[in-house]
């Protein structure tokens, strides 16, 4: 994707580097779309006070974890030497060894106390909360106490959550989808497979679909649509070789779309006609965002340490891509603008409709 030829004189190196990337290794857009360097600025650089109409956008690269500004401010930034999760509304660091956990607000203010150890999860303004052992786990309300838990036997292998609740994989093979209150909205188990492990899961926003990676040996994507009490495969397809590590299954932010990380690249379903596409990516895809400009989408897949983003419209056709080396990277999407975290940078496009 190239962008137009008009000379930026820009005072940060790393910034330079980052956009010869994107010159370099890019495909062109629509002619009708352009995206544009806004801003990039170190995760280590002094921090800055945020003003009253800032909406903090939490980041993790590596070791470091904050909150930046749309217009380019680190408000926060925090190394920690073991594991973390952060949200947009919380923050937390912690050991496997931790029998308590406290977690903190945006501002570094203390939010509350997970008073059990094991291993954190945030979602937006949700807490999840998974137990030692790995068959079991809870939701917090907001001071970290137990809001519902669910008490399993089996390993839990794949984990998501939506607005209308979560979906967990098991090692047997079962899927189960919880609603916000803790009622189990769904579950059946695929099968189709000889070892029926579940390696991707996912729960659309307006909670009728579940879908899921399923198995070993004869792996598939299979979407469940939900019938009062029953879940009715409306779509499977089996994978020509499988994956054998967790893979990303996610639904459109309407649910009309299921995206997930085929073993070729992105695989998307649509979900009323049960028409799939694939799109080859070099890599694993480890993220979609979808875009308020004109129904577009960003994929960020990796292979070894080459990161690629690649544009979407939503009706499948690919508008761009460009890649970059990364130790860490993410990509986050808000209106108009394209976040790029790389390393301990982080870089804002803009997508304009000329």
């Amino acid at each position: 994707m190239k962008v137009k030829k008009s000379t930026i004189v820009i005072s940060f190196c790393f910034f330079t580097l980052f956009l010869l990337y994107i010159f370099l290794a890019s495909q062109p857009l629509a002619k009708e779309l352009q995206l544009l360097p806004v801003w990039s600025i170190s995760v280590q650089q002094p921090l800055s006070q945020p003003a009253k109409d800032d909406i903090p956008i939490p980041f993790k690269l590596g070791q470091i974890m904050g909150y930046f500004t749309k217009d380019g401010k680190i408000i926060s930034s925090i190394t920690f030497p073991y594991k973390a999760t952060i949200s947009s509304h919380y923050y937390t660091q912690y050991a496997g060894s931790a029998t308590t956990i406290p977690f903190y607000n945006q501002d570094g203010s203390l939010a509350g106390t997970i008073k059990t150890s094991g291993f954190p999860f945030f979602f937006d303004d949700k807490i999840y909360h998974f137990f030692p052992g790995g068959a079991s786990f809870m939701q917090c309300n907001e001071d970290g106490s137990e809001r519902w838990r669910y008490e399993g036997v089996f390993p839990i292998t794949a984990f998501s959550s939506s607005a209308a609740g979560c979906a967990v994989g098991f090692a047997d093979g079962t899927i189960i989808a919880f609603s916000n209150e803790g009622e189990q909205l769904q579950q059946f188990s695929p099968s189709g497979s000889e070892y029926p492990i579940i390696l991707g899961a996912a729960l659309s926003p307006d909670s009728r679909y579940i879908a899921c990676i399923s198995g070993q040996n004869k792996q598939r994507i299979v979407l469940a649509k939900r019938e009062q009490e029953h879940s009715i495969i409306i779509y499977f397809k089996y994978f020509e070789k499988d994956q054998t590590s967790q893979s990303l299954v996610q639904f459109s932010k309407d649910s009309s779309l299921l995206y997930y990380n085929s073993p070729n690249g992105l695989g998307i379903v649509n979900c009323e006609t049960g028409k799939n596409t694939e799109i080859p990516l070099k890599g694993r895809v480890l993220s979609i965002q979808e875009s308020e400009v004109d129904n577009t989408a960003y994929v960020l897949s990796r292979q070894n340490d080459m990161y690629s983003v690649t544009i979407l419209e939503t009706s499948m056709n690919v508008l761009g891509t460009f890649s970059y080396k990364a130790k860490s990277s993410f990509i986050i999407a808000d209106e108009d603008s394209l976040f790029i975290g790389k390393d301990t940078q982080i870089s804002r496009l803009e997508l304009s409709k000329n």
